[in-house]
C-alpha cells in the first residue's frame, strides 16, 4: 500500500457539522470546500473583489540552477494597492464596531487550497481546538474569541485581499496564521498600520518582523537553522552536502549561511541549487544536485508540494542519499506527493517540535479525540505549526486577561512582552516562549526528527 492511502485520515478531516464561535470565510464563492478534503481545487475560476460591502453565508464546513529570490517589494506592492483601494482606515486594534461586544474576532489566514492545503487545514484545527477550550473556560478577558478563517490560496495578492476583508468587513481585531513569508509579509503590511497584533506560528523568515512592533512568532526564526542544519548532518554522518532551496524568501536567503555553517562544522558543501517556488518539474535541479554525487541533502523550501516533487524525482532520477530539511518535507501534502520514494530515501527534518514531550503528547491526545485518529497518530503525523498555533492562542489568550479582552495594539502588544516565560505545546521538552527580548519566541528549543515510512509518523532521530 503506498503512503497515499497509508497517510492517517485524521489528518486530513473535521467533519463535525457545526462548532460554536467560529466562522470559516473561506472567500472561493465558487469553491466552497468541505474542510480537510484531499481535493481543493488549485484556483478558484472566478477572482473574488478585492473589497466587498457585504458578508457572503459561510461555506459549508468546509529551472534555472540560481533563481533570483522573490522581490519583497512586489509582495508589499500587492497589499498596498489593496489598502489604497479599500481605504487605510484609521482604527487601531482591530475593528471599532468589535470592540465594544463580547466577542474578539481572531482572523486565520491560510492557504486552504494550495499545495499545503493539509498542513494548513490543521494549522485551523489547531486554533479552534485552543478556541473550545477558552472558550469554555470562561474566554479571554472576559470575552469569547471567534476565529474568521479565509484561504489565502498562498498569494500574497489573494493574502491582501482577504486581509483587508478580515479587518474591514469581518472586523477582525487579532491575527494568527500564515504559513510562509509570501503571506505574512501582505498580513503585516496591512495591520502593522493599524496596530493590530498579528502572531505567526510558521514564517520563519527575519523579514516578518524586522522594524515591526506588532509582530510575534512562536516558531523559530531562520537564522537558528544553519548551525542546526549542519550538526544534524555531521552526526547523520554525512560527508559532502548541497543545499536544494526555493526562490521564497527564506529559500533564497538561508542557502548561503547554511553552506557556511557545514564548512566550518567539517562538512564539504556543494554548489547550492535552486528552483522556483511551487515549481511542477524539477528535473533539472535534481540532476544539477545528482551531478555533484553528494552523500546528503539539505532542503530549504517554504512548500510541501514542492518538497514531495524533491523527493519523487530524486527517487526517479536514483538519487537515494538522505535529506535534512525544514519541516516541509515531512508534511503530510509532500508525503502525498512523494508517494513510494519516502520508502526508498531517509528523510529527517528540523522541527519545533518533540512529539514525545508531555504537553505535546497531552495536545496530541486532545487533537485526536476532537478530529480522530490515535494519540500517537497526531504526536508524530502532525505538522510542526500546528502546536505553535495552539501555543499562540493559549498566550493570547493571557495577554487578553491581563488587558481585560482589550484589543487595542500597544496594550495587547505590552501584555505580550510582559508575560512569563511559558511552557508551552511547541519546543523540546524543557523549553519555554518568551518575548522579552524580541518578536522571536523560541530559542535553541529544535529537535531533530526522523520520518519513518513504516507507520508514515515522526520519531526522534538517533
Amino acid at each position: 500500500m503506498d503512503l497515499l492511502h497509508r497517510t492517517p485520515t485524521f489528518l486530513l478531516r473535521s467533519d463535525r457539522q457545526s462548532r460554536p464561535m467560529v466562522n470559516h470565510t473561506n472567500h472561493c464563492e465558487h469553491h466552497c470546500c468541505p474542510r480537510g478534503r484531499r481535493d481543493f481545487p488549485a484556483a478558484r475560476t472566478t477572482p473574488a473583489p478585492a473589497c466587498r460591502t457585504s458578508v457572503p453565508p459561510p461555506p459549508t464546513r468546509s529551472e534555472s540552477m540560481r533563481i533570483p529570490k522573490i522581490a519583497i517589494g512586489a509582495i508589499l506592492t500587492s497589499a498596498t494597492l489593496v489598502l489604497a483601494g479599500c481605504g487605510s482606515g484609521s482604527d487601531t486594534g482591530g475593528s471599532s464596531t468589535a470592540q465594544g461586544a463580547g466577542t474578539i474576532v481572531v482572523a486565520m489566514p491560510l492557504p486552504l487550497t494550495s499545495g499545503n492545503a493539509t498542513t494548513a487545514q490543521q494549522i485551523l484545527n489547531a486554533g479552534e481546538l485552543a478556541v473550545k477550550e477558552i472558550n469554555a473556560a470562561g474566554g479571554a478577558g472576559g470575552k469569547q474569541l471567534e476565529i474568521k478563517s479565509y484561504d489565502d490560496q498562498l498569494t500574497a495578492d489573494e493574502t491582501a485581499k482577504v486581509t483587508q476583508r478580515a479587518i474591514t468587513v469581518d472586523g477582525a481585531q487579532v491575527f494568527i496564521g500564515a504559513y510562509t513569508t509570501i503571506e505574512g509579509l501582505a498580513i503585516r503590511q496591512l495591520t502593522d498600520p493599524r496596530k493590530i497584533v498579528f502572531m505567526s506560528p510558521s514564517t520563519i523568515s527575519p523579514q516578518l518582523t524586522d522594524g515591526s512592533q506588532f509582530v510575534f512568532r512562536t516558531t523559530h526564526v531562520q537564522t537558528d537553522y544553519p548551525a542546526l542544519f549542519a550538526a544534524a548532518a555531521k552526526n547523520l554522518g554525512m560527508k559532502k552536502v548541497v543545499v536544494l532551496h526555493d526562490d521564497s524568501p527564506s529559500g533564497s536567503t538561508l542557502w548561503e549561511a547554511t553552506n557556511t555553517a557545514l564548512t566550518e562544522a567539517g562538512v564539504t558543501a556543494g554548489t547550492e541549487v535552486g528552483y522556483a517556488l511551487n515549481a511542477t518539474d524539477v528535473s533539472s535541479a535534481i540532476a544539477a544536485v545528482k551531478a555533484q554525487d553528494p552523500d546528503g541533502i539539505v532542503l530549504i523550501g517554504s512548500s510541501a508540494a514542492d518538497a514531495g516533487l524533491d523527493i519523487k524525482t530524486m527517487a526517479e532520477q536514483g538519487l537515494d542519499v538522505p535529506v535534512l530539511g525544514l519541516s516541509s518535507p515531512v508534511a503530510p501534502d509532500a508525503v502525498r506527493i512523494g508517494g513510494d520514494a519516502y520508502k526508498q530515501i531517509k528523510i529527517y527534518s528540523i522541527q519545533n517540535k518533540q512529539p514525545d514531550k508531555p504537553a505535546y503528547a497531552e495536545f496530541a491526545k486532545k487533537y485526536a479525540a476532537e478530529y480522530g485518529g490515535t494519540a500517537e497518530e497526531a504526536a508524530g503525523g502532525l505538522a510542526e505549526p500546528a502546536g505553535a498555533t495552539y501555543d499562540a492562542f493559549m498566550l493570547l489568550k493571557k495577554a487578553l486577561d491581563v488587558t481585560g479582552g482589550d484589543t487595542d495594539g500597544d496594550k495587547l502588544k505590552a501584555a505580550l512582552v510582559a508575560l512569563p516565560p511559558y511552557a508551552g505545546v511547541a519546543g523540546k521538552e524543557g523549553s519555554t516562549i518568551s518575548w522579552a527580548n524580541g518578536p522571536n519566541g523560541f530559542s535553541n528549543a529544535m529537535s531533530t526528527l526522523e520520518y519513518d515510512p513504516e507507520s508514515g509518523l515522526l520519531i526522534t532521530a538517533p
